[in-house]
């Protein structure tokens, strides 16, 4: 990452109006007293230094006041003597008194403003009309952790943070080899917030890495408050029902997919790091897949797939049998579902549009509500809703089996829980109202949907559809890693690879 403080000053795309320093003390300090009048923890510490005036800027509480005291100020006390001209001054801290930490210069009031807001410490001085910046920021922020999300049952335990810089430090410990390259850019009118693209040089489609830049480039926010405000930003034109950027708090997981040749995107503030392109299959590998045996993780794909399917489609079969083809089930199954049924007053659709909303508000309240109390609402929502339900006669006794198996199957591929929580709500209305005749044709809308997505050129379903041999290696079943070690197969080169082929 750029080691140069001055990278912290980058305007957005449209800045067009700056307006320069002055050498005079008073009017630059009227300026940004004027830019952060209501503000209380907009401090300035007037001084001498060398005799001349000089004022130290800074936002409280966004600065270490031990980096400033340790790396700053005192070894600017102690070094300077007195100087007959300002910029004699100046020069000398820039370039002879040591400070223990990134320094640049501000030109600009613009420049001056922004470099306060991202906490760091300005140096002016009378007489001189820029200002000297000191990378000082010692702002809360959580400690490196195990992720919250993307659980593993291997793996490291440490989880990306909310600053950029630290997930930065942990991109660098894992790719040391000096071909990792990230690039700081400013997203967001209002928030300013800092994006680092991360990409492996050698390895990225340079096509793609552009028109990734010119996405972010063109993006026009108020406020970043998550790495999800960009995601919409970077996906192909269109409506579909998955996401093809993908996101994780694992620094591992995103280094994997860095030498993959893929793009990765860090947004200060929030944990959750964006990759692009991202495919289909992916939903369903995880970190664990490769550090197990090849024949455990090929059971563990399935049962993911397995889970896929019977969360997005159960609810929809089950109503549409019961409705219209009954004669699918054995009699004595039968028997016992239509008894059961019989007791309740709701059609079979209603029922099972109802207890599956039912299940989704219990599951957002357990999600929303203080750990502490989290698990009582899943207690609450199991035993008095669920059993009285049922001893009530309001809900049939095999709906409350249907919901249990696609909440459970739900769980397992809980990265695209939100998708397959509306696809199966819709498949439930299209088979109650269409049988299974609407659950194909559903289906094969689905997949359409999914096959007309292409994140930056990539078709979303690759290495499936168009069919790669080489990508084979890694879908369903997992090579040994002295196989997939050789050649990891690329899908961001998958234009250059076609156009190669071409005579």
């Amino acid at each position: 990452m750029c080691g140069d403080a001055m990278s912290l000053l980058k305007q957005v795309k449209n800045t067009e109006k700056t307006t320069p320093l002055q050498k005079s003390l008073t009017d630059n300090m009227v300026a940004l007293n004027k830019t952060f009048a209501s503000s209380f923890d907009f401090k300035m510490k007037k001084t001498k230094i060398g005799g001349w005036d000089a004022v130290y800027v800074c936002l409280d509480g966004m600065c270490s006041n031990q980096e400033i005291f340790l790396s700053v100020t005192n070894p600017i006390g102690t070094r300077a003597a007195d100087f007959d001209r300002p910029l004699a001054l100046y020069e000398d801290i820039r370039d002879r008194v040591s400070a223990n930490v990134q320094q640049g210069e501000v030109l600009t009031l613009e420049d001056a403003v922004q470099a306060v807001l991202t906490g760091n410490l300005l140096l002016f001085i009378d007489g001189v009309d820029r200002a000297l910046l000191f990378s000082v920021q010692g702002f809360p922020k959580h400690a490196v952790t195990d992720p919250q999300s993307n659980m593993q049952e291997q793996g490291s335990h440490e989880g990306f943070v909310d600053s950029y810089k630290d997930n930065a430090t942990l991109l660098r410990r894992r790719l040391a080899g000096g071909d990792l390259c990230m690039e700081n850019l400013t997203i967001g009118t209002a928030s300013r917030t800092q994006i680092v693209v991360c990409y492996m040089r050698g390895r990225v489609e340079p096509s793609k890495l552009e028109e990734v830049k010119r996405r972010l480039h063109a993006i026009e926010i108020d406020n970043v408050s998550g790495s999800g405000c960009l995601a919409p930003f970077l996906e192909p034109k269109g409506w579909h029902f998955f996401q093809s950027v993908g996101s994780t708090e694992r620094p591992d997981v995103f280094c994997a997919k860095l030498t993959e040749g893929k793009i990765g995107i860090l947004v200060d503030g929030t944990p959750h790091a964006l990759i692009l392109p991202f495919l289909f299959i992916e939903n369903f590998h995880t970190l664990d897949d490769y550090l197990k045996r090849p024949y455990y993780a090929l059971f563990l794909r399935m049962i993911k797939l397995l889970s896929f399917i019977t969360g997005v489609f159960l609810p929809g079969v089950y109503v549409a049998i019961l409705v219209y083809h009954p004669e699918i089930i054995p009699d004595s199954v039968m028997y016992n579902i239509v008894t059961s049924k019989q007791q309740t007053p709701f059609p079979i659709m209603a029922e099972s549009l109802v207890i599956h909303i039912i299940y989704e508000i219990v599951r957002e309240a357990g999600l929303r509500m203080p750990k502490s109390v989290g698990h009582t609402v899943s207690i609450v929502g199991a035993l008095i809703i669920g059993d009285a339900a049922v001893t009530a006669k309001l809900i049939s006794a095999p709906m409350l089996i249907i919901v249990a198996l696609t909440a459970i199957t739900s769980a397992v591929i809980s990265e695209i829980q939100d998708p397959v929580c509306v696809l199966r709500l819709g498949f439930i209305i299209v088979g109650g109202m269409f049988g299974i005749y609407g659950i194909f044709v559903g289906a094969g809308v689905l997949l359409l949907n999914i096959c007309s997505e292409s994140p930056l050129g990539v078709p979303f379903t690759l290495p499936v559809s168009p069919l790669r041999k080489e990508g084979q290696r890694d879908v369903l079943i997992r090579r040994d890693w002295r196989v997939l070690s050789r050649k990891r197969y690329n899908p961001a080169l998958f234009e250059q690879e076609e156009e190669e082929k071409q005579p």
